[in-house]
């Protein structure tokens, strides 16, 4: 048996992926669609504070139909450790808040661990992620608090594809198209028709001014479960992303 090279298998995985999503999305598209589209703004932040140990910080704002109509905002912090150069486990919790007009009508509560393994396929930067969240709600919609709780998988595959480099002096500036997908799965006692959450579809240009900084402008094609059987939501998002890095130990380690 000829082996087979560690490059090829996540090749053959990633593809496998991306088909197993597409059948999935045409399946979905073929069930009653409700249309919607937002616009989401998010800002990412990660601090290194020594070799392996890294502080994650985010935080966004969600609008539907245009930015008139708010929908929701999102907190998240957590820690990560590096396992590997290529390999990091991370742990944190994040605090989201959904509106109906400008009352904040559902709060979430969401601790999470994750996965998250980079890989250099030629060119092509390779990123795949696996998230675990323990979603706590407090519903508040009918004047009463309801509490509820399920557990939900999040698997990400994502694809950096470098198009053109912008400065001969500074190599890291450049611009790279993302291409990815990412699924989510419900599970719990109180999940019943909903146990496929939502897939999102990522079409995401991002300009990188260096390897601290970098900005996207980012097109999420979005399908969602909704709490009637059989209705799904598709919600075309736009989507502005700024990361930026710091590293807080980088003096004390030269």
């Amino acid at each position: 048996m000829l082996p087979i090279s560690r490059s090829s298998q996540v090749s053959f995985s990633l593809l496998s992926t991306l088909f197993f999503l597409l059948c999935q999305n045409k399946a979905i598209a073929q069930k009653e669609v409700v249309r919607s589209e937002q616009v989401w703004l998010q800002s990412y932040h990660e601090a290194k504070v020594s070799e392996k140990w890294m502080l994650l910080l985010d935080g966004g704002f969600r609008w539907r139909d245009g930015v008139d109509d708010k929908l929701a905002y999102i907190v998240r912090a957590g820690a990560g450790y590096a396992l590997t150069p290529r390999l990091r486990a991370s742990a944190g919790f994040a605090h989201l808040g959904g509106y109906a007009g400008e009352k904040v009508i559902r709060r979430e509560y969401r601790p999470y661990q994750e996965l998250q393994l980079k890989d250099q396929l030629g060119r092509l930067n390779l990123s795949q992620r696996l998230r675990i969240e323990e979603r706590f709600f407090d519903d508040l919609a009918v004047g009463v608090s309801t509490a509820d709780f399920n557990f939900r998988f999040r698997y990400s595959v994502m694809v950096g594809i470098p198009l053109l480099r912008l400065s001969a002096k500074n190599p890291d500036r450049r611009l790279v198209l993302n291409v990815g997908d990412e699924v989510f799965i419900n599970a719990g006692q109180q999940i019943t028709h909903n146990v496929f959450d939502q897939n999102r579809l990522i079409l995401s240009p991002s300009l990188q001014w260096n390897k601290d900084l970098s900005i996207a402008l980012t097109y999420n094609s979005q399908f969602a479960s909704t709490p009637a059987p059989e209705v799904f939501l598709h919600s075309r998002i736009y989507w502005l992303q700024l990361r930026y890095n710091v590293d807080l130990g980088k003096k004390d380690r030269q």
